[in-house]
């Protein structure tokens, strides 16, 4: 059996890194999508999957559980790494693997990015996000087109880093000619519903093609996370395996070697984010899309979770919202309240109130404008700044009004 590749990946329309990371390594292909700030989790990303590629040759289809103990011992180099050097403290990232030999298929998983296969032109996902919302859709408390817009859906319950031990999800998968397998983060999936992920990975005429089209399709639709995706063609014979390839996410972090003589289009141009690029989707970027794991009370009461993992959502998140007086601060913690309980505390106030503001953007602030770390929330707080500056231009009274 032969297996096709083709992988894309692109920092979006918002973002102004990207933290994505794959490693393409016949049999092993694998995703992973970093979080913890700007400095945090594209290490977190590359860590992952450097462990997995220096570990690849103690797996086989005769020992599944080899590929679980692969993120464990990723979540232990991340975990130790974060606690050893603290511009890295809170550094997480999901990890989504798939083994795909002559003779079996695995999936080891753990976080939101995913895995789906398209066989007769229907689509199935063959991972369970391990979110907030996923768990909801599980137990049928709202379906997956709800699950899509809920304000909590970037709420993560399972990642490598956050703990000292992680579980992982570990599932043998049936490999058939003509299956097209495809590894994508959360950028794609949260960008399109399953009807065009489905379109896009059908009519494309190979893999390559698969991923660039798909890439495209999510920024088409905003682009407000990074998106990577790799895609596997199930083809008969004996064909040449494709060599290995770490990817990192950020084109100003150390170079990785890629192993491929002839390397694929989508190798080339995950790597070669430019600075002006950065730069300009950084202006862009007034508020950008915060990847949260849930609250202690949240993991204790719902889903019976640890206290690491809470610790590191409060310790790592933060956001802009008002008091019961209209002043405007800089929170620690999250917005939401679980069980008449507040999970968030003044991290740093500032000089604006919600009066200052147009009505139009007081709402934004008294729910909560979740930011991607202090820098962000800065950022943000200039921004509010210099629209309260425009808004009393505008409502001055003017020479020879009363």
């Amino acid at each position: 059996m032969n297996i096709k590749v083709g992988a894309s990946s692109d920092v979006g329309r918002v973002r102004d890194a990207n933290q994505d990371a794959y490693l393409v390594d016949a049999p092993l292909y694998v995703i992973a999508d970093g979080m913890g700030g700007h400095a945090a989790g594209d290490v977190a990303a590359v860590t992952a999957v450097k462990v997995i590629s220096d570990e690849a040759g103690r797996v086989s289809a005769q020992e599944p559980d080899s590929l679980a103990a692969l993120l464990k011992d990723a979540n232990a180099a991340i975990w130790e790494r974060a606690q050893s050097e603290r511009a890295f403290q809170g550094m997480g990232t999901t990890c989504t693997l798939v083994y795909a030999s002559d003779t079996a298929g695995y999936i080891a998983h753990v976080g939101d990015s995913r895995a789906y296969r398209l066989r007769g032109g229907g689509l199935e996902q063959l991972t369970e996000d391990h979110t907030l919302v996923g768990r909801m859709v599980k137990e049928g408390r709202i379906d997956a087109g709800e699950a899509r817009t809920h304000p909590q859906r970037n709420v993560i319950t399972r990642a490598l880093g956050i703990d000292s031990s992680v579980e992982v999800d570990l599932r043998e998968i049936d490999l058939e000619e003509g299956d097209r397998l495809m590894l994508c983060s959360d950028g794609l999936s949260s960008m399109l519903d399953e009807s065009a992920i489905e379109k896009g990975l059908a009519e494309a005429p190979d893999p390559q093609a698969a991923a660039d089209r798909l890439v495209d399709l999510a920024n088409d639709a905003g682009g407000e996370d990074n998106i990577t995706v790799v895609v596997l063609d199930v083809a008969g014979g004996d064909g040449p395996a494709p060599a290995g390839a770490v990817v990192p996410a950020r084109s100003d972090q150390e170079p990785r070697v890629d192993t491929q003589p002839d390397a694929k289009p989508g190798t080339q141009s995950i790597s070669a984010v430019s600075d002006d690029g950065r730069s300009e989707r950084r202006q862009r970027a007034i508020i950008r899309r915060r990847r949260l794991v849930v609250s202690l009370v949240v993991l204790v009461v719902l889903l019976g979770g640890g206290y690491a993992a809470a610790r590191w959502a409060l310790d790592n998140s933060f956001y802009i919202g008002a008091s019961d007086s209209g002043a405007i601060s800089i929170y620690r913690g999250i917005p939401e309240e679980i069980g008449g309980l507040t999970l968030a505390e003044v991290e740093r106030e500032t000089s604006l109130a919600l009066e200052d503001l147009p009505e139009s953007r007081r709402e934004d602030v008294i729910q909560g404008m979740k930011v991607e770390s202090l820098a962000d929330a800065d950022t943000t707080v200039s921004n509010l700044q210099d629209i309260a500056r425009a808004y009393r231009r505008e409502t001055a009274p003017t020479k020879g009004n009363p």
